[in-house]
């Protein structure tokens, strides 16, 4: 508690500077401005609900994180405000999509990567069955390669990718991807955390983060980093 207190006084979930606000969504290492072209859509709340359900018990069949982790991955995005988000290892869509709709709110775009084309079809497919198309750019390739090639900066930067590759990861997204006050959530950090101590040493002794332990499941859960603005 006494670790969460202090990343909340430090401003752990403070808005993101308004600044951000037209910062680029990238394709294969082309910037485009994130720029909507109509106010935040709403969705009403029993078709909201439907769509959560629905997501839930299919991202059981594909082993994807389960629903309360998705959901704390939802409400930091819209409780942060970012509006460029970056995710690395799509898998099948789930949580692109719990970004996305977090996303409505902040009125942001989601560029998100994915190195297997089977994954990256079915992703695209469910992203557009929930409506948000518009709001995510789907990439086939290596992270490893295309990190560097994205714009950026990003508000919040969400890791579930290859484990023992998170620290490189780190590497190519800090200091020019991650914006100041920016958020980067690895996934993983309780069940694989030994695959990920590499990550999780550099992320936690760094001078310009602090670095949580959290877990909406009481099983697994995110390693929260948050990048003081300086």
């Amino acid at each position: 508690m006494k670790a969460l207190d202090r990343v909340a006084r430090r401003g752990f979930l403070r808005t993101a500077s308004g600044a951000l606000g037209a910062v680029a969504v990238a394709k294969h290492g082309v910037g485009q401005g994130w720029a909507a072209e109509s106010p935040p859509r709403r969705r009403d709340r029993a078709a909201l609900d439907r769509l959560r359900a629905d997501l839930d018990a299919q991202g059981r069949e594909f082993m994807a994180p389960p629903k309360p982790d998705q959901q704390f991955l939802n409400l930091l995005v819209q409780a942060s405000r970012a509006r460029n988000v970056l995710e690395v290892g799509t898998a099948y869509g789930f949580s692109a999509i719990w970004i996305a709709l977090g996303l409505e709110e902040t009125d942001g775009g989601l560029t998100t990567i994915e190195i297997k084309p089977d994954r990256v079809e079915s992703a695209k497919k469910r992203v557009a069955e929930a409506g948000l198309s518009v709001r995510v750019t789907c990439l086939l390739g290596d992270a490893h390669q295309l990190v560097p090639t994205l714009a950026g900066p990003f508000d919040l930067v969400f890791l579930n990718a290859d484990k023992s590759g998170l620290a490189d990861y780190f590497t190519k997204l800090y200091p020019t991807k991650l914006a100041p006050g920016g958020l980067l959530l690895a996934y993983g950090a309780i069940l694989l955390r030994d695959k990920m101590k590499d990550y999780l040493a550099a992320v936690s002794h760094h001078p310009d983060f602090e670095t949580v332990i959290v877990s909406a499941t009481m099983d697994d859960g995110f390693a929260v980093s948050y990048r003081e603005r300086g």
